[in-house]
């Protein structure tokens, strides 16, 4: 019999929060394992770092950068990102390839689910109602938890905190149930779980015991997975970034560019908005109305034109206004409130160029076209649609951008940006083209980077964002007890498939630390391999909310 590996992988995983709250199961592992801080890619995001980890190569090579996929197109025609747009193969493809059965649950950027020796269900930006393989998967576990199976939580868009709360840790126990059956039931030689909420808490909840009761649940969830496989299995748990506060600035790009004569605004049409449907996204699923939010259409749940948080802050902003405070900083605050789509009914008439103009993407010669892919897209002609910059031009544009961003500070006089560099610097995979042009990193990530256009470079931020480290622990026969330094999510996949007895593939980009197995590791091509997800890939857009609720629209 071939070994036994199971990878439990949660969202935004950290050593601070481990030391920090009494987490007996993941105190034993780590006791008896290896550990090490484990480095994201570039983004650090949940929509590109999962599928580098579960395909063993960076963004370049597996070609998703963003939750939404841009290809040469501008921004209003992206769409969500689906296992489609995922160019490489995932381990359980590999596994299936050399006859060795998987249980994948809840992974993100897996639907449609892969046709795989095994069980696959779809996790984060799946629809609600997104089936598995095999057929009948989903109303199988439904019928065994005694309770729907469900991939999104019961009030997870309501501003109701303590519902939300207590349906994310509802959510992890489904998911705990539901994986201590399949190990149960089915036979496999891969397990490979992922837990969202552990993010998610961040974004929505600043007190510390929020975080210490999803923690717990966590900890709840690897407990039984411990107890349910062989003792013999090889344990794994990891992380696709870090989290931690962030207390600098939000830095609005696009008004960086603008400034040094790189955007063009308008004011005709809508400005982007990725959640200009967020009000429907979940009414199929989650049981909650949302009462006092507002869509980007300045709806609110209730069927009133304005929530009474809206209100407020159309009160707010006439006072700011008269007191001197920009529409920055007014549409700043709408942010946090979640309530940018109202900002135009509700910001004093003068200060409403900051809300209503948004970027020409076509007459820009280059510009920021999502927040989470750290970059700046060039306008390049013969590339874009209606590109203006000239190819022989491509390398100018390039160094000036660099320039201002290196030279761009925060008001308090320290550099907004770690490094700024050429995307090749970074990149090298077959995918290099659908990349921003030029790639950067906010020092410490304590910056949020923003699109809109709103008269101004900065405006303070707060709350928790994303890190470039997560958490590495491994245990089990497979793995020698060493120090470790810092891994590569990238490395992930690859340790894995060793684990298995199994060799490395080839396109893999990471690599296995030395001394971490304690046998010696081929590689081969695997290259009659297939991806079958045997359908379209048809998305959802009540997905948007949710990726809203994480703080990434």
């Amino acid at each position: 019999m071939s070994p036994r590996t199971v990878v439990l992988g949660f969202d935004a995983l950290v050593f601070d929060y481990l030391d920090a709250f009494d987490l007996p199961n993941f105190e034993a592992l780590r006791e008896r394992g290896s550990e090490a801080p484990l480095r994201s890619t570039h983004p650090p995001w949940t929509a590109s770092a999962w599928p580098s980890m579960y395909t063993g190569t960076d963004p370049s090579h597996h070609g998703v950068y963003d939750f939404f996929h841009y290809g040469t197109d501008y921004p209003d025609d992206a769409a969500l990102v689906t296992r489609e747009n995922v160019g490489a193969p995932a381990l359980w493809n590999y596994c299936s390839a050399r006859g060795l059965p998987s249980i994948a649950l809840n992974m993100p950027v897996t639907y449609p689910s892969d046709r795989i020796d095994g069980v696959s269900i779809p996790g984060y930006l799946a629809p609600a109602g997104a089936p598995g393989h095999p057929e009948g998967i989903r109303e199988e576990l439904t019928e065994a938890l005694g309770e729907e199976y469900r991939i999104y939580s019961r009030a997870e868009t309501s501003d109701d905190k303590r519902a939300k709360l207590e349906g994310y840790l509802e959510l992890i126990d489904v998911r705990r149930r539901a994986a201590e059956y399949l190990l149960s039931t089915r036979e496999w030689r891969l397990g490979i779980f992922q837990i969202q909420k552990t993010d998610a808490v961040f974004h929505n909840f600043g007190e510390p015991e929020a975080h210490r009761r999803i923690y717990a649940a966590a900890d709840a969830f690897l407990g039984t997975v411990l107890e349910t496989v062989p003792e013999d299995t090889n344990v794994i748990v990891c992380s696709d970034h870090g989290i931690g506060p962030m207390e600098g600035y939000r830095i609005y790009v696009n008004d960086v560019l603008r400034d040094h004569g790189l955007v063009e605004a308008t004011t005709e049409g809508e400005p982007m908005s990725f959640g200009a449907a967020k009000h429907r996204l979940l009414e199929d699923s989650s049981g909650d109305d949302g009462d006092d939010t507002v869509d980007a259409d300045g709806d609110s749940g209730s069927g009133s034109s304005v929530s009474p948080a809206a209100l407020a802050v159309s009160t707010a902003a006439s006072v700011l206004d008269r007191a001197g405070v920009g529409p920055a900083d007014v549409y700043s605050a709408a942010q946090r409130l979640g309530l940018e789509g109202v900002l135009q009914a509700v910001v004093p008439e003068d200060a409403k160029s900051g809300a209503t103009e948004h970027v020409d993407w076509a007459a820009s010669k280059a510009y920021c076209r999502g927040r989470n892919e750290l970059g700046i897209r060039i306008n390049l002609a013969g590339r874009e649609p209606a590109g203006v910059v000239p190819e022989d031009e491509y390398e100018a544009v390039r160094s000036e951008i660099i320039a201002a961003l290196e030279a761009l500070r925060t008001p308090d006089s320290r550099p907004a940006f770690e490094w700024v560099c050429r995307r090749e610097e970074i990149y090298d995979g077959p995918y290099i083209e659908d990349a921003c042009d030029v790639l950067f990193m906010p020092q410490g990530m304590d910056h949020a980077v923003e699109t809109q256009l709103v008269g101004r470079q900065f405006v303070g931020a707060e709350g928790y964002d994303h890190k470039p480290h997560g958490a590495f622990v491994a245990s089990g026969p497979a793995f020698e007890p060493v120090d470790l330094d810092t891994l590569s999510l990238v490395d992930i996949a690859p340790i894995v498939m060793a684990s298995l007895g199994q060799p490395v593939p080839a396109r893999m980009t990471g690599a296995i630390p030395e001394g971490l197995l304690g046998t010696p590791t081929a590689v081969e091509p695997y290259a009659d391999l297939t991806i079958d997800t045997g359908e379209d890939g048809a998305t959802d857009d009540r997905i948007e909310e949710r990726l809203s609720d994480l703080g990434y629209l």
